[in-house]
């Protein structure tokens, strides 16, 4: 019971802050002062009293446990609404000038005030229908069960022409019973109940996180999908809330349909929440997709008991081992032979096929697909594929997308053309969510323990060579012909040799005889000092071939903006920033020396700094005139991930920077694909995807 009554006062909580939300910013509404009176009847004292009184408590300290419990849930409820209405709006990225909130539907009255504002649920809804005007609604019918009367939150929004419908279903999941309610002020209890949610948080499978991103709205999930959302309905709270709040609204459009309210062709978003206190699942629909909603209906409203559930996940298994059984060569013994795995202890299987339609990378290239993809003479796959690559490289598309699979050579075909270039010079820049990878870049370079090249010039960063150097600009470097530490306009260039010195370990340092201080916190930012390192070298002309490597992670939110901003120190000598553009003569001085500028972003769907990467390097590049030839470079915005399986993702994963980065990208399989494939598309320049 005391769960019970504390969701109540977070769904409370919640909506009043959603309420906050819409009064500070004046967003134009239909319910006026329809909640002030609901609002001005609750008393505290009075909820509070009631929740204790139902949990049978009669020790007062206890009691005033269950006051702290009761205001912090009303508390983090309100917080919750205040931020995810906010956030919500943001997404949608609607001019707050022009939305509207033609419907909002929520509950301060009955059991939500826990009986101390009792008053007739229908005049209640007679009053939360009045804001769509004078429409006939069959109370009875839309207060049952999975019904849209039911819903915690239920909102209809317009801007301009478009439409959205936001479905909420609340829930409190960290508190079960009057056990888990424990003094607040007690650092002990509160150390257990963090570590308690943290191990919460850390038992979810990466899998929760992801969402679906379908390319057509024709696309239908099964019937079938009844089966999984019922076998896995109890095991998730948040799962089960969302299945729950998408009846409502498969209900509330049903109705706004059947009220002319709404039309079939209205352009229109169905935006499904299941919220707990402790995590979000989420669904986006478009109408053409309604039928996962009457779905989460049907789930919804049966009466799933706990055999049935058991059965649901019976029959799911059974359908698994099916398909595994003829997925696999002798796959009904290897299928055995996984049911059969004891639960305790390491049990080896081992499983052998053949595939028959796989093409070897080192198999010689047909021909016909050569002269496809441009190509003469006879080649194997990883040959063939950075030979296309390489063609790419020298032509006029500034994009190149690299979509092959992972080691049929993507980058070691970049590195190998710049090898071959030397004598041109360029301008590598490799970013990578992975350090490890960003090392390995170097080590492509490399000859035994030396650059293949005197020429080569290596320069990286990480926060903790920043912090041993006082918080200085501060960069690593690798070249044959230079050897020790040095500083060039500002920028400390330690020989990466070196970096493994107890001098560049330890952040104290020795200002005086008889004086040691503290360093101090980091004041200059790994992005900050690459590009600081590599404006100098340009500038100075350190080297004409110059190899930079950084991780995604060096991209950061700041007040001003981003961290992105430190690309423009790259180009800062040739830059007239109160005229806005560039020095011709300049920028041509520099492509004699370097003429390849590429900038490499790898595996850019694995994290969403990748895509803030390539806007700010596509917006870098356009700023300073390097992408059309002007002042002689050559320029290519390369980005390699086996994820970005066609043009339509490459359109819609990275030509929005607010995009989700832990996202599957569900496309229907248009028969088998080829081993080798050159597509030309438009992308604001000229580019092409590589498979």
């Amino acid at each position: 019971m005391i769960a019970e009554d504390l969701g109540r006062l977070f769904e409370v909580g919640f909506n009043i802050g959603i309420l906050a939300y819409i009064r500070e910013n004046n967003l134009k509404n239909n319910f006026d002062t329809l909640f002030e009176r609901d609002l001005q009847e609750l008393r505290f004292p009075q909820m509070h009293r009631r929740i204790v009184d139902r949990a049978k408590m009669v020790d007062a300290s206890h009691r005033q446990t269950i006051c702290k419990w009761s205001l912090f849930f009303l508390q983090k409820g309100f917080l919750c609404g205040l931020n995810f209405f906010r956030e919500y709006l943001e997404a949608a990225k609607w001019e707050l000038k022009k939305l509207e909130i033609l419907y909002f539907q929520c509950n301060f009255r009955g059991e939500n005030s826990l009986g101390t504002y009792p008053q007739s649920e229908e005049e209640g809804f007679h009053s939360l229908l009045s804001q769509l005007g004078n429409v006939k609604v069959d109370i009875g019918r839309y207060q049952q069960k999975g019904e849209f009367l039911k819903a915690d939150t239920l909102m209809l929004l317009r801007c301009r022409k478009k439409f959205r419908i936001l479905s909420v279903d609340l829930s409190v999941f960290s508190v079960k019973s009057a056990e888990d309610i424990q003094d607040l002020d007690n650092v002990e209890i509160l150390r257990r109940y963090l570590l308690r949610e943290i191990k919460y948080l850390r038992s979810k499978s990466v899998f929760s996180q992801l969402s679906i991103d379908t390319e057509d709205l024709d696309f239908k999930f099964s019937p079938d999908l009844v089966r999984y959302f019922t076998a896995f309905k109890t095991k998730d709270k948040e799962s089960a809330k969302l299945i729950q709040a998408g009846s409502y609204a498969y209900s509330f459009y049903q109705f706004l349909l059947s009220a002319k309210i709404l039309q079939a062709t209205d352009p229109l978003t169905l935006n499904v929440f299941g919220y707990s206190d402790r995590g979000v699942s989420a669904m986006s629909l478009h109408p053409d997709q309604i039928d996962i909603l009457q779905t989460c209906a049907h789930i919804y409203k049966q009466e799933n008991k706990k055999q049935e559930i058991d059965d649901a996940r019976d029959i799911v298994w059974r359908k698994i081992s099916r398909n595994a059984t003829k997925s696999f060569i002798n796959g009904r013994k290897f299928m055995q032979d996984l049911s059969s795995a004891s639960g305790n202890g390491v049990t080896h299987i081992t499983h052998q096929e053949k595939i028959t339609d796989f093409f070897n990378s080192i198999a010689n290239v047909p021909p016909e697909l050569m002269a496809q993809v441009g190509l003469t003479g006879t080649m194997n796959l990883r040959d063939a594929h950075a030979a296309s690559i390489g063609k790419a490289l020298t032509a006029k598309e500034n994009y190149l997308f690299l979509t092959g699979n992972p080691g049929i050579g993507k980058t070691t075909a970049i590195v190998e053309f710049l090898k071959q270039h030397m004598d041109e010079g360029f301008l590598f820049l490799y970013i990578s969510p992975r350090i490890q990878v960003n090392r390995d870049i170097i080590e492509k370079f490399k000859q035994g323990d030396r650059l293949c090249d005197d020429r080569l010039f290596c320069v990286n960063s990480n926060s903790d060579i920043i912090k041993s150097n006082m918080g200085h600009c501060t960069v690593q470097y690798q070249t044959n012909l230079i050897q020790g530490e040095f500083t060039e306009k500002g920028v400390h260039f330690l020989d990466s040799d070196m970096i493994g010195r107890e001098k560049y370990k330890l952040r104290l340092k020795q200002t005086m005889e008889d004086l040691i201080q503290d360093g101090g916190q980091r004041t200059r930012g790994v992005l900050s000092s690459v590009c600081d390192a590599i404006g100098t070298m340009v500038e100075r002309g350190l080297s004409n071939n110059i190899i930079a490597t950084v991780s995604v992670q060096s991209f950061k939110k700041t007040r001003n903006g981003d961290t992105l901003k430190h690309f423009n120190k790259i180009f800062r000598s040739v830059y007239n920033e109160r005229e806005g553009s560039v020095n011709p003569a300049k920028m041509q001085a520099i492509s004699q020396r370097i003429k390849h500028m590429f900038v490499m972003i790898d595996e850019i769907t694995g994290d969403d700094s990748g895509v803030e990467f390539f806007s700010g390097i596509s917006q870098l590049a356009g700023d300073y005139e390097l992408m059309d030839g002007t002042h002689g470079f050559n320029t290519k915005i390369i980005v390699a991930d086996a994820s970005i399986v066609n043009s339509e993702v490459i359109r819609q994963h990275m030509g929005d920077r607010d995009v989700a980065p832990d996202k599957i990208f569900f496309r229907p399989a248009s028969g088998p694909g080829s081993p080798l494939s050159v597509e030309p598309f438009d992308y604001g320049a000229i580019a092409r995807n590589f498979d």
